[in-house]
């Protein structure tokens, strides 16, 4: 298997880890034929064989930048915190393996955006009780609402946004969202 490296998170992609967080995605990577960063989810386009990533440690940003990978960073946490805590109030084991998934795909989506801005690890928001969504059906509904979200906030800061990395990012990242929002509508 080639090796690759994920250019928006940066993580080398091998035979040990290509098929990490696959139930996260409708089609799945296999050894020949590797369709999305199993860490991210970015698609392959944003694959490199010679282990090209985009530059993040010199990127100047304007204040207002910042502000708006800090949020995007929360809105991620918010989500990956949503999906942890809905693994374990599921009732289908399929759905908690799916759930499993997309919170560590939302969390390294968080650690991007975080990188981006200069934090210091990723925000600590206050703990939610969700224990109120009992059903998977609810679950699920409350999944999609939250991707969609995603996907309204990149496509709202797009233009906010002069630092072309960053744009490509946004791109990527809500490319992951809206694949997201099948899965789930297919659950």
């Amino acid at each position: 298997m080639e090796k690759l490296r994920c250019m928006i998170c940066g993580v080398e992609i091998n035979e040990k880890n290509y098929n990490f967080n696959n139930k996260a995605f409708n089609s799945k990577n296999t050894d020949e034929n590797i369709i999305y960063c199993p860490f991210c989810g970015a698609g392959k386009e944003y694959l490199s064989s010679n282990d090209e990533k985009y530059d993040l440690d010199n990127i100047k940003l304007s204040e207002k930048e910042i502000i708006i990978l800090d949020h995007a960073a929360k809105l991620e946490v918010f989500n990956g915190d949503f999906y942890k805590k809905a693994v374990n109030l599921s009732k289908s084991d399929e759905i908690k393996k799916i759930f499993e998934a997309l919170s560590k795909i939302e969390y390294m989506h968080a650690k991007i955006h975080s990188k981006l801005a200069g934090l210091n690890g990723l925000p600590l928001l206050a703990k939610i009780d969700y224990s109120k969504y009992n059903e998977d059906d609810i679950l699920l509904l409350e999944a999609k609402k939250r991707e969609v979200h995603a996907v309204s906030y990149y496509s709202k800061y797009y233009n906010e946004i002069d630092n072309e990395i960053i744009k490509k990012i946004f791109i990527a990242l809500s490319s992951v969202e809206k694949e997201h929002i099948q899965l789930i509508e297919k659950n």
